[in-house]
């Protein structure tokens, strides 16, 4: 009795140091603003979403970053789309330096592999 709560005991403390690991992403596809592809492909992110992966985006809009999870996916005609989950608006305000929630504003967002937005999109 006394090894199977050790072994019991041992298993927990694995558990906990595994789930501690932080998460590694990988990089899919990289797309920059203009529409080339900077590293990955369509096809590799087309995959993971075929897989059932979960997928991350990271944009960069020069003044502001933004990840998000991709929420709802979608492939046509051979380009991803990313429906992201809706979330209060927010503003970057420039003169303060801060954030500021946009009251009863509800952000939506549709991203793509065609977006004018240089976006990472990960899986991990």
């Amino acid at each position: 009795m006394k090894r199977l709560w050790l072994c019991l005991l041992m298993a927990g403390f694995v558990l906990q140091a595994k789930a501690a690991e932080p998460i590694k992403l990988q990089l899919l596809f990289h797309q920059s603003a203009d529409g080339k592809v900077l590293a990955g492909s369509v096809a590799q992110l087309s995959q993971a979403i075929r897989e059932g992966r979960p997928i991350r985006l990271y944009m960069n809009l020069g003044f502001v970053e933004h990840t998000m999870d991709g929420g709802f996916l979608s492939i046509f005609q051979g380009h991803v789309y990313a429906q992201i989950n809706g979330i209060q608006g927010q503003r970057p305000n420039r003169e303060s330096g801060e954030i500021e929630l946009k009251p009863y504003t509800q952000h939506i967002g549709l991203y793509s592999t065609k977006s004018p937005y240089e976006i990472k999109w990960f899986t991990y």
